[in-house]
């Protein structure tokens, strides 16, 4: 699926990586976290935006995240494309399938 993600500056999350990336605000009906290539969010600098495709991961484990290929580009897109993009959505919000518990 296509998503738009932003890179920000960790605000003291359990994770040592200074640079995270989250989907764009209004996508989701709730806040998740992307896993992604390292190397791409250290050269991208917070508050950035990009347009990728994203793929659910569900583990038994652990709520479902979204996962973003560590080949995959990430186009650079401006607020107001992202903002556009969303309201493509027509306020429907993309949802996370269903854990599957332990």
């Amino acid at each position: 699926m296509q998503i738009i993600i932003q890179t920000f500056l960790n605000p003291g999350e359990p994770s040592a990586e200074r640079v995270r990336v989250k989907p764009y605000t209004g996508q989701f009906d709730r806040e998740y976290r992307v896993w992604c290539s390292t190397s791409r969010r250290k050269t991208a600098l917070p508050d950035s935006l990009f347009l990728v495709e994203a793929a659910w991961v569900s583990q038994s484990f652990r709520e479902p995240y979204l996962r973003v290929d560590l080949k995959e580009p990430w186009k650079p897109i401006t607020v107001s494309q992202a903002k556009a993009q969303v309201a493509k959505l027509g306020g429907r919000k993309l949802r996370a399938p269903k854990s599957t518990g332990m």
